[in-house]
């Protein structure tokens, strides 16, 4: 009996002793984790100071050392916002596939959690970075996305709304669209004016004066614009340099356009003092020096233009090998894996929510389209045939062209190019070699890589360019693409039946939509359309 009652005893002895041990590491472990928490946000705050300060490779490892932690606490929140300064970070360092592969990760988190405040901020980032990719057309897609979730988030109608607005206003810009982007702007000042948020109304207001300018309604452009200028001296801004040198850019612009060139000096020499040695590479650095020489030519002063001429040339040098590193490194294939991804997440469950009613109403609907494309289909071969027509003539004019192209004059030169009459001549003589060796065929055809070979500058080269064809550097090199490719495809039966990416390759592009996207564009028709049609036009002729 006393046996039992002891064992007893020691049974309520080892069970009570086990709650404690096990109390007891519940509570370090807790305290633990409080503890890292505590230095996952001390992390992020150093590197969010690092990145105000444009130091972004020393904030870069706080931030990836943010992200570890934030994986062994399993705070899905904070790792989704260290993964979007983590992609900020690297975006400004020119860390392209970096930088979009954080701002995938912080995305896929917060789509996880259902965290649409997230969610919006990491399309924000990726908005403002496709374009710098030369995906305008992706980061417009995703801002129509992003506004679909606005009135879902908690922070609509507050600051990072318009953060939002004027990130989506950017990739309008980029694309071109002013008349899209309008109505985000007037949004945007609407919000940022009833918050007093003053560099969002300095932001909007720019871009509403480059909105005026494009429309070349100059006295709206400069009330836009000299009122940005007055909300930056009258308050005291976080970060005034990129408002600063923004707006005394953007005025310079509209009074270069309506010549008055001393005022466009006047207003850009004002960011000159602000301009440190870290700033030289900036892009809007950059302009503006160009701007300046560019109004210095206007006003005959070619010593002054010259000099900084000079400037920009060394300065677009260095910021351009650091673009070219990162280019280089980040191929195509690369975004396109993280971008489809992004789209796969977007479209994530939307097959559960299809009813019969939608699937009735698409057949109508797709039964209504499909007799309108039938119809419109029609109508596009006829005239596709008469732009076929039309182009096999402009083909055998080029033809003729060439036989007696030796036979033609040369250009008479422009007086606002800085380089003698003899040197133009020579670089021109150079480039005619380049075509006749069908240099614009490489795919390693560049700007830098033809200045180098015609012994000149890429600036000298562009203007020179402009000057004698009659077109940017781009237009120069994919018109003499597209010329060569519509005479082979004429003549060469074998090229025919190479496939568009082959094609493309052939002529020195990097992807098949791009050569399609410039045929298109010069000739008006597709490429496999003109294949096709040319087959059929030789059938026919044997």
């Amino acid at each position: 009996m006393e046996y039992n009652k002891q064992l007893k005893i020691r049974s309520i002895v080892l069970k009570t002793f086990f709650l404690l041990t096990c109390a007891l590491a519940y509570s370090q472990q807790k305290s633990l984790k409080s503890d890292q928490k505590t230095t996952l946000q001390q992390y992020m705050d150093v590197g969010n100071e690092l990145q105000k300060k444009e130091n972004y490779v020393s904030s870069i490892s706080y931030f990836l050392k943010a992200t570890k932690i934030a994986k062994e606490i399993e705070d899905k929140e904070l790792l989704s916002k260290a993964y979007m300064k983590l992609g900020n970070s690297y975006y400004y360092s020119w860390k392209n596939e970096k930088a979009i592969e954080a701002y995938y990760n912080a995305l896929a988190i917060a789509k996880e959690n259902k965290n649409i405040d997230q969610e919006l901020i990491a399309y924000s980032g990726l908005i403002a970075f496709l374009p710098v990719i030369n995906k305008q057309d992706k980061a417009v897609d995703f801002s129509i996305y992003a506004l679909s979730l606005i009135d879902k988030a908690s922070f609509k109608g507050e600051k990072n709304h318009v953060r939002v607005l004027t990130t989506i206003c950017d990739a309008y810009m980029a694309q071109g669209n002013y008349k899209a982007m309008y109505p985000h702007i007037e949004k945007g000042i609407e919000i940022a004016d009833t918050l007093r948020f003053q560099e969002g109304l300095v932001d909007l207001h720019i871009k509403k004066g480059k909105f005026y300018r494009h429309q070349k309604n100059y006295d709206k452009a400069f009330e836009c614009l000299f009122y940005a200028k007055k909300i930056i001296d009258q308050n005291d801004l976080e970060n005034p340099f990129f408002p600063t040198v923004n707006t005394n850019y953007a005025i310079g612009e509209c009074f270069y356009d309506q010549q008055k060139y001393n005022e466009a000096i006047t207003h850009l020499s004002n960011s000159i003092p602000i301009i440190k040695e870290g700033d030289l590479e900036k892009d809007n650095v950059i302009k503006t020096y160009d701007l300046l020489a560019q109004c210095h030519i206007k006003k005959e002063n070619y010593k002054k233009a010259t000099s900084l001429l000079n400037k920009v040339i060394t300065i677009t040098n260095t910021a351009s090998r650091k673009k070219n590193i990162a280019t280089n490194k980040f191929h195509d294939q690369d975004s396109e894996k993280f971008l489809n991804q992004i789209i796969a997440l977007q479209n994530k469950g939307k097959e559960d929510r299809q009813t019969m009613s939608y699937m009735f109403w698409t057949i109508i609907v797709a039964t209504s389209a499909f007799m309108i494309t039938l119809l419109l289909y029609v109508k596009k071969q006829k005239a596709n045939r008469a732009t076929f027509q039309d182009l096999l003539k402009k083909i055998s004019a080029l033809e003729e062209e060439e036989k007696v192209a030796l036979q033609k004059p040369p250009k008479k030169e422009s007086k606002n190019i800085l380089v003698d009459d003899s040197t133009i001549k020579v670089i021109i003589g150079r480039l005619d070699k380049l075509e006749a060796q069908k240099y614009f065929l490489k795919s390693n055809c560049t700007q830098a890589s033809i200045a180098k070979k015609t012994k000149t500058n890429v600036t000298y080269l562009s203007q020179i360019i402009r000057s004698e064809k009659g077109k940017s550097f781009s237009e120069y090199i994919n018109d003499l693409r597209i010329e060569y490719v519509l005479k082979r495809l004429k003549n060469d039966k074998k090229f025919r039946s190479f496939s568009i990416k082959g094609i493309a390759t052939e002529l020195g592009y990097k992807t098949d939509d791009s050569f399609v996207k410039h045929f298109k564009k010069k000739t008006g028709l597709n490429p496999s359309y003109y294949i096709k049609e040319l087959n059929k036009m030789k059938s026919d002729e044997s």
